[in-house]
């Protein structure tokens, strides 16, 4: 009964610091709970994936609960201390009116707890779920100084390529008109504003996310999963220029309306529709780094080694 009981308070414990407690303002003047800070930020559509951390861990942890049980339950005081740790961190930012270091004490807090329930090496079982868990935090303060830099690196990539492609092209600060040519005023094939969003900001986290879902089930040893992952950061500046690139083909070909959109709504259907490009080609680059480490290593896939398996059952 003892287990069940605290796993109960922790429970409730949780429920008061993140959805009852108010918080912090930030830069409001009411305080506001974690959790409703947290639903704020997942309306934006730069941090909206933040909702489905929480079910993905919760789902990582269910998939693998007969390997987790089968390791002994060794509960550890050394959780006590972390657990200490993480409630400073808690009240700092309370105090501080910070919710990054609430974030960094409800994470530390679950380690804790998690250490003094169920021991370490269960613990260690559940570190991928853990670290999931993170990106259900916004980290909002990247969004001025890391959107900023890769605004100006998507509009230097992209008129290189084009000047590369013997494409005329003129950069006027964030923005991309096409040359004057055969006639043609400049801009008047393409005029693309390289604004925020697409910068890849908004792109960015998810796959970061969706980078370390694929690492971990396509490939086995920790290095292999690390090196996968760091390969969504390039890969996903790739995808967002071919966004681009695709984007100002759409506008030459079908014009500036259709591609990208006028002055009576936001963006185009089309335009809307691309951001699935991203996706598919940082997908498929990933694949494709992962199938070469895979030869490289001399190591046939999973399905591979499912298809010899089925093979040498049939046998007689």
């Amino acid at each position: 009964m003892k287990k069940p009981f605290s796993f109960a308070l922790l429970l409730a414990a949780a429920v008061i610091l993140v959805a009852v407690l108010p918080y912090a303002a930030g830069y409001g003047p009411i305080k506001r709970s974690i959790l409703s800070h947290l639903l704020m930020y997942w309306k934006d559509p730069t941090w909206q994936h933040g909702a489905l951390a929480l079910p993905i861990a919760i789902y990582l942890i269910w998939r693998r609960r007969a390997e987790i049980a089968a390791f002994p339950a060794t509960p550890t005081h050394l959780g006590l201390p972390v657990i200490v740790i993480a409630l400073f961190f808690y009240y700092a930012g309370y105090r501080a009116n910070n919710f990054y270091l609430g974030f960094i004490g409800l994470m530390t807090l679950i380690a804790g707890a998690s250490l003094w329930l169920v021991g370490t090496r269960r613990t260690l079982e559940g570190a991928f779920p853990w670290l999931m868990l993170g990106f259900a935090w916004p980290l909002a303060f990247l969004e001025s100084s890391l959107a900023f830099e890769m605004r100006f690196l998507m509009i230097r990539l992209t008129s290189g390529i084009l000047n590369f492609l013997d494409v005329p092209v003129i950069q006027e600060g964030t923005t991309l008109l096409s040359g004057p040519a055969h006639g043609r005023e400049a801009g008047a094939l393409f005029s693309l504003n390289v604004e925020g969003p697409c910068s890849g900001m908004r792109s960015l986290f998810a796959l970061m996310m969706v980078g370390a879902l694929f690492s971990y089930h396509r490939q086995k040893g920790l290095w292999q999963r690390c090196f996968l992952f760091l390969m969504t950061f390039p890969l996903a500046i790739l995808a967002n220029m071919a966004r681009i690139l695709v984007l100002l083909g759409a506008s030459t070909l079908f014009g500036q309306d259709f591609a990208i959109g006028d002055a009576d709504k936001e963006v185009s259907t089309f335009h809307f529709l691309t951001g699935i490009v991203v996706f598919l080609v940082a997908l498929a680059g990933l694949q494709g780094i992962a199938w070469l480490m895979d030869r490289l290593m001399n190591k046939q896939p999973a399905s591979a080694i499912r298809r010899v398996a089925i093979s040498n059952a049939a046998l007689p």
